[in-house]
Order: C-alpha cells, then structure tokens, then sequence
C-alpha cells in the first residue's frame, strides 16, 4: 500500500491555480471567492470517493472516512487551504491534499482503520484579512475568539458581512468546539518554512514542539530638535538610540540564546517623522520566539538590560511593556514517539526539531494530543510565490502521514 505521489502533486498545482489573480499573483485569502474556489475543489476529490464533506459553525471544512468501530474517537489529520498575498503552493495544502490521499490510498487497498478518520480544512488560519488567524482551529478547541461582527478588513467589509456571504454567523462559531474525547490524535503534515531541513538535506522533520512567542510595545523618548541647527554634542536622537538596540538584538541571542531563538524589530513609528527634524520618539515592537517559555523570559531581561543602558547613557526614556504572549506548544510524547517509529520503520532520514512558525496544530495542542510532520521548503522561502518543495520530499511526508496514521490506529491513548 503506497500513495500516489502524481495525483499529490497534480492536486497542488490544481489547487495553486484557484488563487491566481489577473496580476500574476497568487492569493487566496479566507472568505475570498478564490477560497471558496478551492474548498469546492477540494470538496469534488471527496465527493468522488463517495465521502460528503460538511462545515462547521467556524467554516472548518470536515470529511469523515468511518472506521471499524465509529464510536471510538476519531484520528483527525489536515491544516489550512487559505494563502497570504501572492502564497506558495504547499504551505498549509500540502496537509490537506496528503489527508485527501492517506483517505483515497486507504479505500483504493480495501484497508479499514479501526478508529474513524477525519480530514479537517481549518478556516483562516493566516488571518491577514482581519488580522487575526486561526480561527478555525481556535473555535473547535472552544478558545474565547476575538473577533466581532463589526470587525473590518482591508476593504471596510465587516466580519459580520463577509461571513454571512460565506453561509456563516459570528454568533455561533463557538458552536464549532469538540469534546476532548472526540479525537485520538491530530496529525498534521506541512512545509517547515524555514532552511534546517534543507540545509542538512533530511527529508522529514519531527517537530518537537511549537515556539512559543512573546511580543513587546518599546517605546523611547529623546528629544524633538531642529535637525540643522541642534549640533551633534547636544542632541537625544530617538531613533539613534533604538537603531542602537536593535543592533545589538542579534548578538545577545546569540550569546544567551539556542539554534532556534530569534527576536525581531518588525514594525517601527518615528515622531514627528520629518526630515529635518531630529526624533523625539521612536515606538517599535520586538517579538521574541523560541520552544521553552525560560528562554524567552531569559532573552527579554537581557534585552531590557541593554535597552536602558543605552537610554541612561542618552539621557533618554524609555519603556518596554509585554502586549501579547502564546506559551509554547510542545507535541504529545506518544504521538511524537510514533511519528518518529514511522520514519524509522520506513528507513527515511530525519531531525527532530521545533517549529518557529504558528500552525493550527499550536492551538490543537491546547487540547487534543497533537503532532507535527515536516518536509523541507528549498532555501527555507515561504509565504511566497517562490515556496517550492521537491516531489520526493512530498511523497515522503505523505508516505510518514500514511504510516504514523496506521500505526496510531492500533494504539490506545495515555490518560
């Protein structure tokens, strides 16, 4: 019993070609029509197989394959078909395609799991639109939701809108949550977006556990001054001093930090912003990511430490205040272990590694016992047009999903 590594790859480039727009780009945003053009897509390749897709109260599209015993809890498998702007062609579809095929191989050989197998399609999980993803795995693990029917996109549509178009209501997407004992496990095969596959050419990746993130609102206050007649000697540059810290972030991770720490200035505001003005006050916001919560809180002393050593000697303020943290998310030990039993047993190459990227198996962890499968992305790009993922690579996760799948079949759970 294999999969069928050609229908893998044909459905990727059938689904990539749903979110092509008149520019060139490739986009499917959630809610979009070219969303609800591959979910329909997607929807035919079960229906062919004579399975009924359904939809949840959150958008979550959900196909079951009954097992042996349909009272027992199901083995659940998939992740996202949403893109961000201009996406790639595997990120997030790749495990719904490869929980397409494990289901068609499964029928195709007359093999019967015991335990019922479910594919989920996870609404929203990249969240641009409305600037907060995974909807639909936060709705099933009955996580309190932040979000409105008068929360707007890009385009000033509302939330309430733009789902009501969608065959959804804001109000009843808690309605999406599942037992705990509804699921034996959750699988989830995905791109590991980032180049430690790729560089070490392993072709599967164990993910260990989910980054957790911490994100902080820093903000400096100098002095705003005439930017030709302040000399040098007399001026406290806002930007000067953050443009001091956030050179010295990368060494103190490196310094304190492991291979998988990383901190990020991504966002900056300078006041009054004017060219001929020196900087009375720069806001930015730092995001601290890695797999143990201590580390986290190791880095973010370090960097306040070096923030107002810098501050003092300018003689400027300066204040670091946390907004917004997701504790770490590690993977079930026994769904792990037989994840790593599979790759083993099928005499594939493999790391055991963290993910530094969200996925909805982050939020699945919260409360059903989770794992992770990755495969390369070539050069560590994604969440670009550019994303690329050798067939062989593909055909391997798949083959690792297929095989974890069966071999969880014939486990019980730990309590």
């Amino acid at each position: 019993m294999d999969i069928n590594l050609e229908r893998v790859l044909s459905r990727l480039e059938d689904l990539y070609q749903c979110g092509a727009q008149d520019d060139g780009t490739y986009t499917r945003m959630a809610y979009s029509p070219e969303d609800v053009k591959g979910r329909e897509r997607f929807k035919g390749y079960f229906r062919k197989l004579g399975l009924k897709p359904r939809m949840d109260e959150a958008g979550n599209l959900i196909v079951r394959l009954e097992g042996e015993h349909p009272n027992l809890p199901a083995i659940v498998t998939g992740s996202h078909l949403d893109t961000v702007p201009d996406g790639g062609k595997y990120d997030g579809v790749l495990g719904c395609v490869a929980g397409l095929e494990v289901c068609e191989t499964l029928i195709e050989s007359g093999r019967r799991l015991k335990h019922p197998l479910e594919v989920v399609v996870f609404t929203d999980e990249e969240g641009f639109r409305f600037g907060s993803g995974l909807l639909g795995s936060g709705a099933m693990c009955g996580e309190e939701l932040p979000i409105s029917e008068a929360d707007e996109d890009m385009y000033g549509m509302t939330r309430g809108e733009v789902m009501k178009a969608y065959g959804l209501d804001v109000a009843t997407v808690p309605g999406a949550e599942r037992k705990k004992d509804s699921m034996h496990c959750f699988l989830e095969l995905h791109v590991e977006q980032g180049a430690s596959l790729y560089k070490s050419r392993t072709p599967i990746g164990v993910v260990s556990s989910i980054a957790g993130v911490s994100r902080y609102e820093i903000v400096i206050k100098g002095e705003a001054n005439h930017a030709g007649s302040t000399v040098m000697a007399d001026r406290r540059d806002a930007l000067v001093a953050a443009s001091r810290f956030i050179a010295a972030v990368p060494q103190i991770v490196k310094e304190h930090g492991n291979a998988y720490t990383v901190a990020t200035v991504g966002t900056m505001k300078v006041v009054p912003n004017s060219v001929n003005v020196i900087p009375g006050t720069c806001t930015f916001h730092l995001e601290i990511r890695d797999q143990d919560g201590k580390m986290i809180e190791r880095i973010e002393k370090k960097l306040k430490a070096q923030l107002e050593h810098i501050c003092k000697e300018m003689a400027e303020e300066c204040s670091f205040e946390r907004f917004s943290y997701h504790e770490p998310a590690p993977m079930a030990e026994w769904v792990r272990d037989s994840i790593e039993a599979s790759v083993q047993e099928l005499g594939i190459g493999y790391r055991v590694l963290p993910s530094g990227a969200f996925h909805d198996s982050l939020i699945m962890t919260s409360r059903f016992p989770t794992g992770m499968i990755f495969v390369p992305s070539v050069d560590g790009i994604s969440h670009s047009r550019y994303e690329f993922t050798e067939g062989e690579d593909i055909g391997q996760g798949c083959r690792v999903l297929l095989e974890t799948i069966l071999k969880v079949d014939n486990m019980d759970a730990p309590c």
